[in-house]
């Protein structure tokens, strides 16, 4: 044909078949001369430098998946880690805190053991259950009851002195009122001046004493104790300190303050005296 490219007729003129085998020959000769005289090493750099941005863009989702997920197990594991960390630290405060009342408690068994009451007295120990659920008055449940021989009128008290009184008496636990319990009454007598009276509960966890008999020679710091003369209690146990003293009219107002502090309390004994008076 007139006119027609040389380049067309070449093109025209090769088969399918012979053009791959010289695209073949042609690719082979430039892979054994790379190997052996590293032409294409400038291209082949050039090319990574330009794809390499496309690499990280396409392995930026893969990435970002292994941040997230790396991150999410790293914040579950602090999670449990530090729950488990609650856990012991509170299994040991709840360990600590028994370790301190048996510690507390053992003490007060040793003090107990070494109590010397007074003679023709029976003691009968017993273990504080808990306090008993009333509003308007401190009364502590005790595990001995008209069983083991309590009756109402007894006197409770602990190493230190006198803490409660029993108020109500079932067959197997009894009910000890505080004597700073408003109203509560107990017979005393201060040492040393000998002033004798009643300490009447304030309801406010002191005692004031009342109904003196005689000069009131009290002061700060003085020993108040049971003077037994109500037939149920024994006499000789310490009631208190005397912590306020202010003068006024016919009866001054002194302040005692129990010995006993009876929110520790645990263990007590429940005195009865054998030479009381028959009803």
């Amino acid at each position: 044909m007139v006119g027609q490219s040389p380049y067309l007729a070449f093109r025209r003129s090769l088969s399918l078949t012979t053009r791959a085998w010289l695209a073949a020959t042609v690719a082979l000769a430039m892979m054994i001369a790379d190997w052996r005289l590293h032409w294409l090493e400038p291209l082949r750099d050039g090319a990574s430098v330009l794809v390499r941005p496309l690499v990280a863009l396409a392995q930026w989702p893969q990435v970002a998946w292994q941040t997230f997920d790396r991150a999410t197990r790293d914040v579950l594991a602090l999670q449990q880690e530090n729950a488990a960390l609650k856990r012991q630290l509170n299994e040991a405060a709840l360990a600590l805190r028994e370790l301190e009342g048996l510690r507390r408690e053992n003490r007060q068994l040793r003090d107990l053991l070494g109590l010397n009451p007074p003679p023709k007295v029976r003691v009968l120990p017993a273990e504080v259950l808990y306090d008993a659920p009333d509003p308007f008055s401190r009364r502590l449940v005790l595990d001995r009851g008209a069983m083991h021989g309590v009756r109402e009128g007894l006197a409770v008290a602990d190493a230190r002195g006198l803490v409660a009184q029993i108020t109500r008496v079932q067959p197997l636990v009894s009910e000890a009122t505080l004597i700073t319990q408003r109203d509560m009454r107990v017979p005393v007598w201060v040492e040393p001046s000998g002033v004798r009276g009643v300490a009447v509960g304030n309801g406010d966890g002191t005692l004031r004493l009342r109904h003196v008999l005689g000069r009131w020679e009290v002061e700060v710091g003085q020993t108040v104790v049971t003077s037994g003369l109500d037939g149920l209690y024994p006499a000789g146990l310490i009631v208190g300190r005397v912590v306020q003293v202010e003068p006024g009219g016919n009866e001054p107002l002194v302040v005692i303050e129990p010995i006993s502090q009876a929110e520790r309390v645990k263990q007590v004994v429940i005195l009865e005296r054998l030479d009381r008076p028959e009803d």
